[in-house]
């Protein structure tokens, strides 16, 4: 996530000078042209970075959708064990959007399918919002048109376009990635973090619901049991990117662990998710199958090693020299293969073939604290190149709590030393390797 909130970072601290300078220039000229489509396009950005909504429907906000907004009041106090008294707009949001940034406006667009969906105002949009209406007739746009965010001199019933505005944005921006910060699949990543950034901006001391860091606090103790402070979340990158994706996560997929710390949560969704990247992938060539086969034995039977493959001769005659059928290739390659490896039970009715590929094999990869304890009480027998023993490996089991509740046993051990050796081996041999001989 960080590589990701930093490109966006940048993009926001972009579009937050563009506004306010669009704003000012906009403030002395009212008739500047140029000062009214800045503000216009970095007040569309923002608006599509802070929300989880389509960019269509963040560009056709309507002007009589945007004076319909509601301002959250004092929440109602409700009797114990009640459920909250939410209106329709508030219940489509999110938990985080609802308890932590209850103090913004929302404004309820039309999706798909004509439902309403509700759309949060970022802080400091609603002046630069109420200018851009003051002055749109000024500058060129046609009164008719309903939309907030209009074009000067075209049709009315054309907004700005969002995909192609943001898109532009982030390439002007200078950031290292603009195309990640676009992609459809990080919508909701993107708005959670963009939240996250803004967050407590354009907020008034004294408010009854106390400060956006003290309602982010509660929010991660009522929701997850996670007592964190956040005082520092703005100038901490690395707090900032473990609680939006522990937000994130958790919407998704639910609570998964409650009283944990975020470090230990964001290092239990990398065992289960598999997000850690292995870094040695190289040297799994004989012992990744027999890992995979240890992992899930009761899911799916290990597959029978592809065969080798057989050279055709074929006399050029009437085809011209080129090769046989597909069919008389599968089948020399079958016939190739013992009869004890053919499943009888999984064959294609007319055909010989048996059905190919892995179901139900479930691959995590070792996290880094998996591999510093593994590493830590096995290191001599990797030093030494030797796999470690049943009797080692349950040894390291019980000193080593974070592989037990992880679900590793005594074998994945076992093989994760021999990968780890299997690629040591190969490091030396590419070592002691001669180097050829060049002859001029």
């Amino acid at each position: 996530m960080l590589p990701l909130l930093s490109s966006l970072s940048s993009l926001v601290l972009y579009l937050r000078r563009l506004q306010h300078s669009a704003f000012l220039s906009l403030s002395r000229q009212l008739q500047s042209a140029e000062a009214w489509r800045l503000l216009c396009h970095s007040s569309l950005a923002l608006l599509i970075l802070y929300n989880r909504r389509r960019e269509c429907e963040v560009s056709k906000l309507s002007i009589t959708e945007y004076r319909s907004r509601l301002t959250p009041q004092c929440p109602i106090p409700v009797p114990p064990g009640a459920p909250p008294a939410l209106t329709p707009l508030e219940a489509s949001l999110s938990p985080f959007e609802r308890l932590v940034l209850p103090h913004l406006p929302r404004v309820g667009v039309q999706g798909k399918r004509g439902r309403v969906q509700p759309l949060i105002l970022p802080p400091h949009c609603e002046p630069c919002l109420e200018l851009l209406l003051e002055t749109r007739q000024d500058v060129g746009v046609d009164p008719a048109n309903p939309y907030v965010f209009a074009r000067p001199y075209h049709s009315p019933a054309t907004p700005l376009r969002g995909t192609d505005l943001l898109r532009s944005l982030a390439r002007s921006s200078g950031t290292r990635n603009p195309r990640a910060l676009t992609q459809t699949r990080v919508r909701r990543q993107v708005a959670i973090l963009t939240q996250l950034l803004l967050l407590g901006e354009g907020e008034e001391p004294g408010q009854p619901g106390g400060s956006a860091v003290e309602r982010l606090e509660h929010f991660l103790e009522r929701e997850y049991h996670v007592t964190q402070n956040c005082a520092g979340i703005g100038q901490d990158p690395g707090l900032m990117g473990r609680v939006g994706r522990v937000v994130l996560c958790g919407e998704r997929d639910g609570v998964l662990f409650r009283g944990m710390s975020l470090n230990h949560i964001c290092l239990e969704l990398d065992v289960m998710s598999g997000n850690s990247a292995d870094s040695y992938s190289e040297g799994e060539s004989d012992g990744e199958q027999a890992k995979e086969k240890t992992e899930a034995p009761a899911l799916a039977p290990a597959p029978a090693p592809p065969p080798t493959p057989t050279l055709l001769y074929v006399r050029k005659g009437k085809n011209n020299g080129r090769v046989g059928r597909p069919k008389k290739l599968k089948n020399a390659q079958l016939a190739a293969q013992p009869p004890a490896q053919t499943p009888t039970g999984n064959r294609r009715r007319g055909s010989g073939q048996p059905k190919s590929g892995k179901r139900g094999v479930l691959k995590r990869p070792w996290s880094e604290a998996e591999r510093t304890a593994v590493e830590e009480h096995l290191n001599q027998n990797i030093a030494e190149l030797r796999v470690p023993a049943k009797a080692d490996c349950e040894r390291c089991l019980q000193q080593c709590p974070l592989l037990v509740t992880n679900h590793r046993d005594w074998r994945a051990i076992k093989f994760y030393c021999h990968n780890r050796i299997q690629l040591l081996k190969k490091n030396q041999r590419r070592e002691n390797e001669p180097m050829p001989l060049i002859v001029c």
